[in-house]
Parts: C-alpha cells; sequence; structure tokens
C-alpha cells in the first residue's frame, strides 16, 4: 500500500501533468487561430494578387493597342512661324500644298532616324503626324496684308481652311486676339500629350520666345522625345537646352516679314480692305455720314474693330417707343424671318414654304429687329468677322456687370467702342 505522502505527492505531480497538458492545449489553440489568421490573409492576397493580375492584363492589352496608333506631334506657334511666301499667296490652294509638304517634311525626319537600331525612333515611319497650329488670325492676317503676301484679311481664313482639310490631323486655329491666346493653347497641348504613351515624338515650333523655356526645360532628361523646330528668329537660349533643332525651309519662312508687319497683336494696315482710322480720320476712300463713335454709314458691309482689334457693333439710332409697340404688335402671332429682312435671303428649303414673316417691314422695325438679335451672344464673341452675323459681339446693357440674366462674358462688357479698324467687303 502506498503512504499518504506517496499519494499526495502522485496527486501532484498529476496536477503538473494536466497543467502541461492544458499549457499544450492553449499553444495548439493558440496556433489553430494563427493559422487561420495567416489563412485568411493568405486568401485576401490572393484575391488581391488575381484582382491585379487581372488589372494588369488589361493594361497591357489597352497599351498594346495604343501601340498599334503612335503619332507624332508637330506643334507650331503660328504667330511667328509664318508660311512660305508662295503657299500664303495661293490662298485655299495654298493651304492645302502646305500641309503636304509640312507632312513630306516630317515623315522623311522621322525615317532618317528609324535605322533599326534606335528605341526611340522604332518604327517612326509608321507614325500617324498630328499637326496643331495656333496664331491670332486678326493680328496676323492684317500682317501679311501690309507685307504684300495677302490681298484680303480673308485670305488668311482660306489659306487656314485649306490647310485643315489638307491632311486628317492637321490643325490651323484661330486663338483669338488675347495677347497670350497662341501661348495658352500650345501649353495646355503639350503638358497633356508629353505624358502619353501614345504620342512617341513632339517637334516644337516656338523658338522665338524665350517664354516656352519653362515649358521644355523640366523635360530636358526626356530630349530625344523632343525636336525644336526653326523658323525665322531662333532665340539661342534654347540651344543651351540640349534638344536637336532642324528646319523645314520649303513650309516656313526663314526671313521675317517686311518690316513694319509685326504677327503679333500689334499694328493693322492700311490697305485695300482694312483702313485704320488715327485720331477720328476717316480714310479718303469713305463716303457717307458719320455716326456717333466713329461709325461710317455707308453701302457697303464693314465689320468695325476698336484697337484692341475686338469686333464693335455700330449704333441703331431711330428707335422709338411707339416704334417698339408698334414692333411687338407686329410679331404677336408671326415672328420675323431674320435672314429674310436682314440678309435678303432665307434658308427655308425648296417646297417646304418658311413659317416666319416674309411681309415688308419698315426701316424702323428692321432696327428694331437688329436690336433683338443684338440681345443674343454671337458665339465668336469679338473676334467674330462675318458680314452676315446679326448677333451681339459686346453687352450693350447700362451698369451690367455680367452677372446673372447676362449671357455675354466678363470680356464682352465695358468694351471700347472706338472705331479704329474697318475690313470691308471685298467687290466681286
Amino acid at each position: 500500500m502506498l503512504g499518504q505522502e506517496e499519494i499526495n505527492g502522485l496527486q501532484l505531480q498529476l496536477e503538473a501533468f494536466r497543467e502541461n497538458d492544458q499549457k499544450k492545449l492553449d499553444m495548439i489553440q493558440r496556433l489553430l487561430e494563427e493559422y487561420q489568421k495567416l489563412s485568411d490573409r493568405f486568401e485576401h492576397v490572393e484575391n488581391d494578387l488575381e484582382v491585379q493580375t487581372s488589372a494588369r492584363r488589361e493594361l497591357q492589352i489597352k497599351a498594346r493597342a495604343l501601340e498599334h496608333k503612335p503619332f507624332v506631334l508637330v506643334l507650331v506657334d503660328g504667330d511667328n512661324y509664318v508660311f512660305d511666301d508662295k503657299l500664303l499667296q495661293m490662298g485655299t490652294e495654298g493651304g492645302v500644298e502646305a500641309a503636304r509638304l509640312l507632312c513630306e517634311a516630317v515623315k522623311a525626319e522621322l525615317k532618317s532616324h528609324d535605322d533599326g537600331i534606335s528605341t526611340i525612333y522604332a518604327g517612326a515611319s509608321e507614325w500617324r503626324i498630328m499637326v496643331r497650329v495656333y496664331a491670332n488670325f486678326a493680328g496676323l492676317s492684317a500682317a501679311l496684308v501690309r507685307a504684300g503676301l495677302q490681298k484680303s484679311v480673308n485670305d488668311l481664313n482660306k489659306f487656314a481652311g485649306g490647310f485643315t482639310r489638307g491632311q486628317p490631323l492637321f490643325d490651323f486655329v484661330d486663338a483669338g486676339i488675347e495677347k497670350e491666346g497662341a501661348d495658352h493653347k500650345i501649353r495646355e497641348l503639350f503638358d497633356l500629350l508629353i505624358e502619353s504613351s501614345q504620342c512617341k515624338h513632339i517637334m516644337f515650333g516656338g523658338c522665338h520666345d524665350q517664354g516656352y523655356l519653362s515649358l521644355l526645360t523640366p523635360h530636358k532628361k526626356s530630349d530625344s522625345r523632343i525636336t525644336l523646330l526653326k523658323a525665322t528668329t531662333y532665340n539661342e537660349k534654347f540651344r543651351a537646352l540640349g534638344y536637336r533643332a532642324i528646319e523645314f525651309p520649303n513650309v516656313f519662312k526663314s526671313v521675317p516679314l517686311a518690316e513694319g508687319a509685326n504677327t503679333a497683336i500689334g499694328q493693322m494696315a492700311q490697305v485695300a480692305h482694312v483702313h485704320n482710322r488715327q485720331n477720328g480720320v476717316i480714310h479718303p476712300q469713305m463716303s457717307g455720314q458719320l455716326l456717333p463713335g466713329g461709325f461710317q454709314s455707308c453701302s457697303e458691309r464693314v465689320v468695325y474693330l476698336n484697337k484692341g482689334y475686338q469686333r464693335v457693333d455700330p449704333p441703331l439710332l431711330g428707335i422709338t417707343e411707339h416704334g417698339r409697340a408698334r414692333f411687338w404688335r407686329r410679331i404677336e402671332n408671326q415672328h420675323l424671318c431674320n435672314e429674310h429682312h436682314l440678309l435678303g435671303k432665307c434658308p427655308a428649303l425648296p417646297g417646304r414654304p418658311c413659317i416666319y414673316d416674309h411681309g415688308y417691314v419698315d426701316p424702323e422695325l428692321i432696327l428694331i429687329l437688329k436690336e433683338c438679335l443684338r440681345a443674343q451672344r454671337c458665339k465668336k464673341g469679338s473676334s467674330c468677322r462675318s458680314y452676315d452675323c446679326y448677333y451681339g459681339h459686346t453687352c450693350r446693357r447700362q451698369g451690367c456687370t455680367a452677372g446673372k440674366g447676362c449671357n455675354f462674358s466678363s470680356l464682352l462688357h465695358n468694351v471700347d467702342m472706338e472705331v479704329v479698324y474697318e475690313i470691308r467687303e471685298e467687290k466681286a
């Protein structure tokens, strides 16, 4: 028989065994819990990896798709990169020819580097060519007329239209009369496309203006994707950037315009169809009644501009309250046909009679019709040069600050109404 002391010792040993077993069970339980956590985390990571892998595949597919449409961008400040004299003198056909010559010049430049060795120019012969030329048409057209390269300020629009139609991705764009209009457009498009994987190269035509240095400098490390275009003026500070510089002498002028023909917003010309008034003196060829503000009453169709080349509309004199009352009674049941009464031509299709009033309208009601239409803003604002436009180009409401209820922008308020330039319609 075991003594009490031995039994007590065995009981202590049993308790120790039980305590050790419990510790083992607790440890196993903790291990199982940790394993479960790791298993859950692994499953989560595995799911993330699957999602990332799927997303990467999609990006690779998209990237490969983009690689099928790579292009080179030719970005030109058209205020100072002037096309060749002969091209400008050819009007619409000159624009088409300019687009063709520029396209061929760019292709030749790319092909000369696509030698099968350079990775930067790999496949360059197959790149599409996108061209954007931005210019202030009002200032540039006047400078070209003054330099004798074009006969009328309307000729630049014809040239630009031909250039734009000449190639699928070519555009010659009017950036407006604002001083930094072209500059702003060029900067925005450059910043947008320099990061694009589709845009393989940029040929930059703005080396006359050191203001563009800040645009190009951050990309010096990727200068192999940028080439500078040289034309009439090449600011030497661009040379320090280390970019390649090339010329297209058969496309752009290599010498500046004639002295005084400044292509930036500046002097307009005192030549046929563009007449400059100084100190209120009317050009000798003009005749008729002088209206307030320097407007001329004559039979010719005229677009009037102030010193900032903003279009201003002549005053409508002779309107009475009685006339306004008659006007509203006249259109109470049927509105007047604007085109018929103001332009002498109705846009109604043959066989489909116009739904508007073509009946006789006396001169005062015609003035009131113009007044009503001028309360509606022309989409082109003060840059409009259309002789047929009857909408408003400036806000004429007294004290208006472009607030609620006014559809004219702030730039079309408080406009200088003094006439300095006239654009008269060419006679056939």
